[in-house]
C-alpha cells in the first residue's frame, strides 16, 4: 500500500513558528538539506507514513481482539444508553 497524494513541508509555511520548528527538530527534518534537496519531506512524508500505519494496525488488532469493542462498553457507550438519548430528545 502507498499514499501517492500526501504532502508535508520542512520549509516555509508554519515551519518557522517554535512548536512547529521544534518537532521537525526532533524528527530530524527542519528546514532544508542542503546536500540532497528534498530529502527532509521524503523523510517527513516516510515518518506521517509510518505513523499512519501503526495507528491502522493497532486499530485491526483492537477490532481482532474485541477491544475496540470492550472498551466502549467500559465507557457507557451501550445500546441502552443510546435507547435513553433518544427518548430525552
Amino acid at each position: 500500500a502507498t499514499m501517492p497524494c500526501i504532502e508535508v513541508g520542512t520549509l516555509g509555511g508554519g515551519t518557522d513558528l517554535a512548536a512547529q520548528n521544534s518537532c521537525l527538530g526532533l524528527l530530524g527534518v527542519a528546514g532544508a538539506n542542503r546536500d540532497a534537496p528534498g530529502a527532509n519531506a521524503r523523510k517527513l512524508a516516510t515518518i506521517v507514513c509510518a505513523t499512519v500505519l501503526a495507528g491502522e494496525l493497532s486499530l485491526n488488532a483492537a477490532l481482532a481482539t474485541n477491544h475496540l469493542i470492550s472498551a466502549h462498553m467500559k465507557l457507557n457507550r451501550r445500546q441502552d444508553d443510546q435507547a435513553t438519548t433518544d427518548e430525552s430528545s
